[in-house]
């Protein structure tokens, strides 16, 4: 009779040494990712600004200067050319008293190691996704292997523009 039960418990330790091995087989480090900080960096003009924004679903709060991150945003450990994000934001339109929410697939620029990642909200409408280990400034450097050509404004919207003044002929 012991050596039945002998016979089980080394036959129950095989099979699960056998399943551990398989799970590594099937292990596949380029679809594992790791969690990276995620900042919003606000280039449009100086009426407009982005109060609302996420990543494949993770909120990134309200874009700015850069000085604001949330944890996290997962990014493979290596990237591939056809790699994409869904963008979702919000533009306030704070002298003309509108918003406008908008989704975008957006690429993610090639990078060595997943590292921080900068949602840059363009002038022009666009959305670019860089991983970076630089702050928001030199991140996006000329020789930083991300150059963008937009400034990042100082700006304070919701000052120059007070909604509970400015717009108050819309609520009227």
């Amino acid at each position: 009779m012991k050596s039945h039960n002998v016979f089980r418990l080394c036959a129950g330790l095989l099979l699960m040494l056998c399943m551990g091995i398989a799970a590594c087989h099937q292990h596949d480090p380029a679809a594992d990712g790791v969690p990276v900080g995620l900042t919003g960096i606000d280039h449009l003009a100086d009426y407009l600004s982005v109060q609302e924004f996420s990543v494949d679903g993770t909120s990134g709060a309200q874009a700015g200067q850069g000085g604001r991150t949330v944890c996290c945003v997962m990014l493979p450990y290596k990237w591939h050319p056809d790699m994409k994000v869904t963008v979702r934001w919000n533009v306030t339109n704070w002298r003309d008293c509108k918003g406008e929410d908008l989704e975008a697939l957006v690429p993610v620029e090639k990078y060595e190691e997943p590292e921080h990642v900068w949602v840059h909200f363009m002038a022009d409408g666009k959305v670019r996704v860089v991983s970076s280990i630089y702050g928001a400034e030199k991140a996006n450097a000329p020789g930083s292997g991300h150059p963008v050509k937009d400034p990042i404004p100082d700006k304070h919207p919701w000052d120059d523009y007070p909604p509970h003044v400015h717009c108050k002929k819309n609520f009227e």
